[in-house]
Parts: C-alpha cells; sequence; structure tokens
C-alpha cells in the first residue's frame, strides 16, 4: 500500500474570497413539523441549528471555468485506489475498483461550487464529511490538516482532523486501506475537549451514480419521510409517491429524502446502491453511527438540470446515500463536556447477482446484500478492526507528521487553552503555531497584548470571534487604557448579538429567552462604537438587530445612515442585502434608485443582478428583465430557489398582458395569467432549478 501526494488539473471555477458581513443565526424556537401519527419516541432530540459565525459565507464563484489545480491525496493497493483533497474538507473524490475497473463514486470530472453549504459554496460528488452543525459544513471548500503515520506493522495511513469553532470541537478522521484489503476503513473520532456541554451533528454524505436502475438497500425498511411533514413509514412505497418502488429513487418526480431508522441496541448498520449491472457500492458502519439516508433530485427536468449545473451534462445524474448517528439530519445530538464519539466506516464494492439484487421483493433483496456482506465484512470482524482502529486514533501526532496545513485557528485556541490552564487537545491532533495568518491576528493580539489592534473603519475585519471564552477576554481589555475602540466595541457587538444557549438539543431549548440578555448590551455596544467613529460595519449591526425584532423603520434608518458613508461601496455585499431586504417590504423604487446609485461593476454582479430583476419586474422595466435573462448561467443560486423561474413566468404574463391591451393589470388577472405563463411558457432550462413542478409547491418539502 502507498500514500502519495500529486496535483491534479481539472477544469474549474476557483473560490474568488469571502462575504465580509458577520451573518447572524436566528435566535427564534426551531419547530419541525410532524404528521400526527409521527411516534413519540422519534421526537426526542428533534431540532437543530446551524450557526454561520464565526465563519464567513463563500460566496464568490463563478460559472467560468479555468483549469485550477487541486492538491490530492492517494492511497493505493492492489485492490482499491482512494483519492483525497485535504482543501476541500478531505472530500473523498474518487474511490476507484481496480478489480472490476470500476469508479465506484460520483467522481465529478469539474470543480463547480454552488451554494449548498452552510457558508454557501459547496461540490457535488465522491464522499463529504459532515460535522458540527445541520448542512454542508463549514469545511467543505476549505482546508483541513493532513498527516501520514504508521501503524504498528510499519503501514502508512491517512489522517485528517481540524477545529470546529461553532462548536469548539474536534473532528479527526484516519484511513486504512491495508495492503491485503478489498475495502477501505475510516475511523472517526469527535472531541469535546472542554468541561461545557455542547451539541453535535455528523453525516457522511455519499455520491453514486443513478444509472436509471440504481437501488438503495438497507438493514432496514422502516424510515422517516420528509414529505408534508415528517412522516415514519415502510418502505419500498411511501405516502408521498402511492405505487411507486422508492427503492428505486429514479421513480421519485421530485427531490426528496428518507432516513433509514435502525433498532436500538444493534452494533452495525449498512446502507448500499446496487447498479443495473449488480455492482454495488456499500458503506457498513460501526455504532454510534447507525442510521442513513437516500437523497435524490427527482427525476424530472429541473432535478436533471441541478445535477448538470453541478458536474457535467455528460456526466450522468447521481443520488446521495448517507450516514449520520441521529435520527435524522433535523436531530441534534448531545456532545457532553469531555466527551468523544467514534467509528469505523468501511466502503467497498461487491459483483453479486443483479436477479437477486433486483428482485421484486424489497425485504428479500436487502436480506441477499445482507448475506453478502456478511461473508465478506462479518460484523463481528468490523467491530474488531473498530477496536484496533480505536487504538490507533489515540496515536500521537507531531508537526513533521503533517503534509497538508489549515487554518490558524487549531494553533490560536490551543495557545488560549495552555496560557489559561484551559484543558487541551488530545496529542492525536497537532496545530502548529506557525499556521497563525493575519486572519488570527486580531485575536493573538488580544491573547498575548491584552487588546485589539486599532484599525481603521475602512478595513473589512478579517475574522470574527463569538466563543464565551473569548468574549471573556474581550470585555477585560474593554477596561484597559486604549482597549476601548470603535473595532472592539464593534467586535464585542457582534459576539453579544451572537450569545446562544449551546447546552441544550435546540428544539427544547428557546434561544430567544437568553439572548434577550445580551441583545440590550450588544446594542449600547455597536452605538459606543458609532458615537468613537462612525462605521459602515457598526451600522449594519444594529440594521441587523432592529430587524430581527420587527423594528422595520428603525432597521431601514440604520441602512440608510450606512450609505452615507464611503465605506458602502468597499464591498457588494451591503447593497445586496439592503436591496433585498427592500424589496420584501415593497419598497421598490427605492430599492431600484438604490441599484443605479451603485458603481457599474456593482450593479453587475450576479446577486445584485437577480435582485433587480426582482425589483424590475414590481416596477415592470422590462428591459431589465431582459438584461437578467441575457446574462446566462447563474452560479450563486440557493438550493430550492425559484427567483428566476418566478419571474421568468411573471415577465411572460406582464407580457401576455401588454399583448391584450391591459396595461396596469390587477392582482387578481396578474395572477391568473401567472398560472397563464406557468402552462404555455416552459422556462429555459438553464434558469430551472425548481424541485417540484407544483406550482403551488415548488420547494422541497423539507426546506
Amino acid at each position: 500500500m502507498s500514500i502519495k501526494i500529486k496535483v491534479m488539473t481539472i477544469p474549474g471555477a476557483p473560490l474568488e474570497g469571502t462575504n465580509p458581513l458577520p451573518m447572524f443565526h436566528s435566535k427564534g424556537k426551531v419547530s419541525v413539523a410532524c404528521s400526527e401519527d409521527f411516534p413519540d419516541f422519534l421526537k426526542v432530540d428533534l431540532g437543530n441549528r446551524s450557526p454561520i459565525l464565526p465563519y464567513k459565507m463563500q460566496d464568490r464563484y463563478s460559472r467560468k471555468r479555468l483549469p485550477i489545480k487541486k492538491k490530492a491525496i492517494i492511497m493505493e493497493n492492489k485492490y482499491l485506489k482512494a483519492t483525497f483533497w485535504p482543501e476541500d474538507g478531505g472530500r473523498l473524490y474518487s474511490l476507484f475498483d481496480k478489480v472490476n475497473g470500476r469508479e465506484l463514486l460520483m467522481s465529478n470530472p469539474v470543480y463547480q461550487p454552488g451554494n449548498l453549504a452552510l457558508r454557501n459554496a459547496w461540490l457535488s460528488g465522491g464522499i463529504e464529511w459532515n460535522f458540527g452543525s445541520l448542512g454542508h459544513h463549514y469545511f467543505t471548500c476549505d482546508n483541513i490538516f493532513a498527516a501520514i503515520l504508521k501503524d504498528e506493522n510499519g503501514e502508512d495511513f491517512l489522517r485528517m482532523y481540524e477545529f470546529e469553532r461553532t462548536k469548539n470541537a474536534v473532528y479527526q478522521m484516519d484511513f486504512h486501506l491495508p495492503e491485503d484489503s478489498q475495502f477501505l476503513f475510516a475511523h472517526i473520532k469527535v472531541f469535546n475537549p472542554f468541561d461545557e456541554d455542547t451539541t453535535t451533528y455528523w453525516w457522511t454524505n455519499i455520491a453514486i451514480p443513478e444509472d436509471g436502475g440504481t437501488r438503495v438497500l438497507s438493514s432496514t425498511q422502516n424510515a422517516i419521510v420528509f414529505s408534508t411533514g415528517m412522516t415514519y413509514e415502510t418502505l419500498p412505497e411511501i405516502s408521498l409517491f402511492p405505487g411507486k418502488d422508492l427503492s428505486y429513487p429514479h421513480n421519485a418526480s421530485r427531490s426528496f429524502d428518507y432516513f433509514f431508522q435502525s433498532p436500538d441496541g444493534i452494533k452495525s448498520s449498512w446502507e448500499g446502491g446496487a447498479y443495473s449491472d449488480g455492482l454495488v457500492f456499500f458503506d457498513r458502519a460501526t455504532a454510534p453511527l447507525l442510521y442513513h439516508k437516500m437523497f435524490c433530485w427527482g427525476n424530472h427536468s429541473a432535478g436533471k438540470h441541478w445535477q448538470d449545473f453541478l458536474s457535467d451534462p455528460d456526466k450522468g445524474d447521481y443520488i446521495e446515500i448517507q450516514g449520520g448517528f441521529a435520527r435524522s439530519q433535523l436531530h441534534d445530538k448531545l456532545f457532553p463536556a469531555k466527551a468523544s464519539y467514534e467509528w469505523t466506516h468501511c466502503f467497498g464494492g461487491l459483483k453479486l447477482d443483479k436477479d437477486e439484487l433486483h428482485q421484486p421483493s424489497l425485504e428479500k433483496a436487502n436480506a441477499y446484500l445482507e448475506n453478502s456482506l456478511d461473508k465478506f465484512i462479518p460484523e463481528n470482524e468490523l467491530l474488531k478492526i473498530n477496536e484496533h482502529y480505536s487504538e490507533l486514533a489515540k496515536m500521537p501526532l507531531s508537526e513533521k507528521d503533517i503534509i497538508h496545513s489549515a487554518s490558524g485557528w487549531g494553533a490560536l485556541e490551543a495557545l488560549r487553552m495552555d496560557l489559561q490552564g484551559d484543558n487541551k487537545f488530545p496529542e492525536s491532533v497537532c496545530f502548529p503555531k506557525s499556521t497563525i495568518t493575519a486572519e488570527q491576528y486580531p485575536w493573538y493580539a488580544l491573547l498575548t497584548e491584552g487588546v485589539l489592534p486599532k484599525e481603521s473603519v475602512d478595513i473589512i475585519p478579517p475574522s470574527y470571534m463569538v466563543a464565551p471564552k473569548w468574549m471573556k477576554l474581550l470585555e477585560d481589555s474593554l477596561n484597559k487604557e486604549d482597549g476601548k475602540t470603535w473595532y472592539s466595541l464593534f467586535h464585542y457587538g457582534v459576539m453579544l448579538s451572537e450569545m446562544m444557549d449551546r447546552n441544550n438539543i435546540s428544539t427544547v431549548a428557546s434561544c430567544w429567552g437568553k439572548y434577550r440578555e445580551y441583545r440590550e448590551k450588544a446594542i449600547k455596544a455597536y452605538k459606543e462604537s458609532l458615537a468613537l467613529q462612525p462605521s459602515v460595519w457598526a451600522l449594519r449591526c444594529l440594521y441587523s438587530m432592529a430587524n430581527e425584532e420587527g423594528k422595520l423603520e428603525e432597521a431601514e434608518k440604520y441602512y440608510d445612515e450606512l450609505f452615507k458613508l464611503p465605506a458602502a461601496t468597499i464591498d457588494f455585499a451591503f447593497a445586496a442585502e439592503y436591496m433585498l431586504w427592500l424589496n420584501r417590504q415593497g419598497k421598490y423604487e427605492k430599492a431600484w434608485d438604490l441599484y443605479t446609485s451603485m458603481p457599474e461593476d456593482i450593479q453587475n454582479k450576479e446577486r445584485l443582478l437577480l435582485t433587480s430583476a426582482q425589483t424590475a419586474i414590481k416596477l415592470k422595466k422590462l428591459e431589465q428583465i431582459e438584461k437578467v435573462f441575457a446574462h446566462g448561467e447563474y452560479a450563486d443560486i440557493r438550493e430550492g430557489e425559484c427567483t428566476l423561474t418566478d419571474i421568468w413566468f411573471e415577465y411572460n404574463a406582464l407580457k401576455m398582458a401588454k399583448e391584450r391591451g391591459i396595461e396596469n393589470p390587477d392582482n387578481n388577472t396578474l395572477a391568473d395569467l401567472i398560472d397563464e405563463a406557468y402552462d404555455k411558457c416552459p422556462p429555459p432550462k438553464e434558469i430551472d432549478f425548481r424541485m417540484s413542478f407544483d406550482r403551488n409547491n415548488k420547494y422541497r418539502l423539507s426546506e
């Protein structure tokens, strides 16, 4: 077995920076719609939050593909070749089965970010490792550390890891490919190194080809289904698609997903994708990773478009099979102080009898695959392997073992822990001090000098920090000479604004009551910051606070003040946010005036163009709509977002009104014309991102 590093060249659209605005999480109570007969035992721990801060949004990319270089770590033996991308969350980009001469995963031939992740940018294909909060994770398009170690037999294995800042936790992934193994093993371990409880989340997201006959098999047929509210059903048929065998995702006429519910007390579970020719990709995992999922885009033109949009039209369709340690992706999991969770995945491919895999009885097909897996990787053998890899997961790691470095946040946190005597990271991970850069510098200065550095109001803050222990450091600094500046007060306000109760499962702990304790302090900090020196940053945050409480006139006043400052055009994010807000308030004339007052380079940003179309359609500025449609493909379209098709149907409705001599159609007439356009004016494929073709239900039901 060998581990090599190489550079791949692939067509792609590189990331071009981050959004500078702090993105505050919603403070309201989480609620999840369940069917009336949804079992009570499945409601336990239901509810999940996805904060963004302290991270910034990665919303800067395009559809213009260039040859780009990707660092690849390749593990290979005589059976398998596994290719990892440490610059993209350690994604397993490819798993090639050398015995059968087949790629087992949907290995994306292009690098094309799309707006589907927590921080916006996301890639389709391969295997993605999601840790921390609900959604495609914070590092899915970012670096994580990678190192090579040796086991007791002198055989190399790969370790990848990072410090996750929303939960102040560490995740570690050890990958083993023994020389005589037909399968790849991933031993995952997540740590909470601190004395405070929190919550956590894990889903392993696997993309595999959908060849028109791919069947999803599992160790159970009971599933939570996201339909008209969460339902509990038994496959292969579900109420959303009566009469259809949904073990074949190709039978779905819209995007949807279901979560397999393993019985309590079992020690391992599995899920597989059986292709029409009898090749099966499988994932068998030990407890606590006992729950699995299937997601498909749906067998309709917009679902096909999404897959082409995120990949290449010649690549073909794909589905996702996933694994997690909570019942669904809307269930949270308590992460006690000083605790860890760990398990082992076994990934591989088997060539089996296609007639047995695709027999009419799902129960018998599942039993056939389970018996086959037991021959190749019996449960008791996997449990022994898990124990062995659990011991190897404790192996200390030093800086000399690292082959790829990531952010300096782990090093900064390790330094704080050391200086304050506040626990330590496990020795199995290493965060070198040399990784601390300008991004961490303000907080390094706070830690080592006692105050944040002085900064100009015209700079873009390089980073944010919201951890409570860092807020205590900043609070102490405000009492020092020269510690109270516009910059320190602004950051103090951001910390206060983002405070949340992280010690409880979110469905039973409304954060609003806790948040109100900090809210007035945050507003005071922002106003003190403004009194010292007016800044777009403090004004924008005061807008956010007012908007959160429904104080719309006050929110508008703050943004109006912001646009009187020269720094308002330092980044297009301010105009994009305010213009969208004005549209939502029905202030279309003001939104249009804001748009036309912007420099041309800001007007032509994709998000501004899209928002301008929403404005223009209400003002009947059809020439602007035509300009927006002439732009070509848009990169920054959120999963489930129907902005372009909504505008398309209303645009065609207005054209029909004009042709019929109706100058100013009233709301009822316009609604009728939009219905007519829906039927008579199908949108061009390149703007169609609907998740369903039901005009009254065009979004995913789980959104």
